[in-house]
């Protein structure tokens, strides 16, 4: 044993990962220590351990049960904690015979021996198939775990409707329904990514598109911009002829050289600097707004 106290860390940190780099396939039921899998506990198992740490005899075919100190990680720590529960003090952990691992972790058992297989649950069994965004889990009698996906409709075609993590989300498509600044452009680009500048204390430009004391929509639509005063923000039913359109498209330069206004004056693509761009879905928002006609 005096050899295994004088390994240095970084070695044994780099063998913590030796038993378990098999992919992993199912979970089977297994007896901890049985590292061999030859359904006796004994010292042949911790040689098994210490062949596949050291002798390049791995990966364990059921990390699980060579995982002796059961702290998640398999390394030398496990052969010298069955060689204490062989020969010392050592208490060995559950499941002592056949069962499931008592404490969650990232180890597995897609194999397990002869004596010791997984009885698949009753078909109609309850069970959790790991999937938060399943309801209703049943075994199916042959070992699998089935349940129903939630249902997130909304009944709004104009939603992407998804499960996330168990939670719902329904998602707006771009250019579906009839746009509104308020319901739409307002919250899901104005208010998110341009009154960061545009608003109280700094109005970025001297343009306020904050909506508290504020009329926004007024401030854009049918009003010439400062930077290219031949374009208006907004042109109902004309993104290209929009200032506020090329300007987070990135086409602004172009369309104010096509209008007779200085380039120079055109400034860079918003939102600026470390705030741009904004998604291909905000900037066809806005677009398909403009040319529905820019409501309200």
């Amino acid at each position: 044993m005096k050899f295994f106290c004088t390994k240095s860390v970084t070695l044994l940190a780099l063998l913590s990962f030796v038993l378990i780099a098999s992919p992993i396939s199912a979970q089977e039921d297994f007896t901890r220590n049985d590292c061999n899998l030859d359904s006796l506990v004994n010292i042949a198992d911790a040689v098994s351990a210490l062949a596949i740490l050291f002798s390049g005899s791995g990966p364990a075919a059921c990390p699980d049960a060579c995982d002796s100190n059961d702290d998640g990680s398999l390394d030398i720590a496990d052969p010298v904690a069955l060689l204490t529960i062989l020969f010392g003090s050592g208490v060995p952990l559950e499941p002592l015979l056949c069962g499931q691992d008592p404490t969650p972790d990232g180890l597995d058992c897609p194999q397990t021996s002869t004596d010791c297989q997984s009885t698949p649950c009753p078909a109609g069994t309850p069970c959790d198939d790991g999937d938060p965004c399943t309801t209703n889990d049943v075994c199916d009698g042959a070992g699998g775990c089935f349940g129903v996906p939630i249902n997130c409709d909304d009944s709004d075609p104009c939603t992407d409707d998804v499960c996330n993590a168990g939670i719902c989300e329904n998602i707006p498509i771009a250019g579906c329904g009839t746009i509104s600044y308020s319901q739409d452009v307002y919250p899901l680009v104005i208010e998110s990514d341009c009154t960061v500048c545009h608003a109280p204390p700094s109005n970025f430009g001297n343009l306020n598109l904050s909506n508290v004391g504020n009329d926004s929509y007024g401030t854009l639509v049918n009003q010439p911009s400062a930077e290219c005063s031949a374009l208006d923000f907004v042109t109902p039913g004309d993104s290209s002829a929009s200032w506020l359109f090329r300007k987070i498209e990135g086409t602004h330069v172009a369309a104010a050289q096509a209008a007779g206004c200085s380039t120079a004056a055109a400034g860079a693509q918003m939102p600026i600097g470390g705030f741009c761009c904004l998604t291909a879905d905000q900037i066809q928002l806005v677009k398909d707004w403009i040319d529905q006609g820019a409501e309200p």
